[in-house]
């Protein structure tokens, strides 16, 4: 029986923004964070939010500055959100989007070109020991 795999679209942030967003939602649940300490941790957080999802779009994704700023822009504000929830329900499942997304990328079995050649041909310290 043959399960036939459909094309999932890319997703629209890179797994390592999303990654971070997530990383830099865990601050929030330090049990040492004051309350008082939020409205000065809350912003900084949200800039390196902004500013890590930015470049990793920009040059990692390889989106224009546009995009990437954009997406910064919502990734950071996410991650800013003074609740330890927020970051991670956004940022889960668009790692498991982009982990669907690669996943069903992969070829079935025999049609890795890669893998088969490398069983096809010998060892390089085979070729040398034979001569």
């Amino acid at each position: 029986m043959s399960i036939e795999k459909r094309p999932v679209s890319a997703p629209p942030i890179h797994p390592l923004a999303a990654l971070v967003t997530i990383v830099l939602d865990g601050v929030f649940t330090l049990p040492e964070l004051d309350f008082l300490l939020i409205p000065i941790i809350s912003p900084i957080v949200g800039v390196l939010g902004f500013a890590a999802a930015t470049l990793v779009q920009r040059f990692l994704a390889k989106d224009e500055w546009g995009p990437a700023v954009a997406k910064g822009l919502v990734l950071g504000i996410v991650a800013g959100v003074p609740y330890p929830v927020v970051g991670t329900a956004v940022g889960v499942p668009l790692l498991v989007w982009a982990g669907l997304h690669q996943w069903i990328k992969l070829p079935g079995r025999g049609n890795n070109q890669l893998v088969d050649e490398a069983l096809q041909t010998p060892p390089i310290l085979e070729d040398k020991e034979r001569k």
